[in-house]
């Protein structure tokens, strides 16, 4: 004996009324960039910038706490991969030192972790309004003179 059943008995004979959940979501970028709290008020572009100045600004003094110091001269540029998670902590996901760097300065990997060990959470970036991680490369100019 043979039975044939269709599919549409089984799931009760409801029928997709052609409705089409828009689900292809461009992760490459975000609708709000990461911001520190004091951008939080600031338009998307604004937001940016201020985040970007911050940043910078915030690097920059702490390294200048540090005393950093060598005989020879250096004019090397260190780039600091971050990564800010969706809950606004950023952590260094990698660094790319020049070997001029690593060997005239090899406590620079240690001294940017610190660094970022202090910096204040973030206000994450949002895509479709849900909190996303994102990277961020940080370009540093490392430049002593003798």
């Amino acid at each position: 004996m043979l039975c044939c059943i269709s599919c549409e008995y089984i799931s009760g004979g409801k029928k997709n009324n052609g409705v089409l959940n828009d689900t292809i979501v461009d992760f490459s970028t975000v609708d709000v960039s990461p911001a520190f709290k004091e951008c939080e008020t600031l338009l998307d572009s604004d937001k940016t910038n201020c985040f970007r100045a911050n940043i910078r600004q915030k690097f920059t003094k702490a390294l200048q706490s540090f005393n950093i110091s060598t005989h020879d001269e250096i004019n090397e540029t260190v780039t600091v991969v971050l990564v800010i998670g969706n809950t606004g902590k950023m952590e260094i996901s990698d660094i790319y030192i020049s070997e001029v760097i690593e060997e005239k300065l090899p406590e620079l990997p240690q001294i940017l972790d610190s660094i970022i060990t202090q910096m204040p959470n973030l206000l994450p970036a949002t895509k479709r309004g849900i909190p996303v991680t994102t990277q961020y490369e940080l370009p540093i100019e490392i430049k002593t003179k003798e």
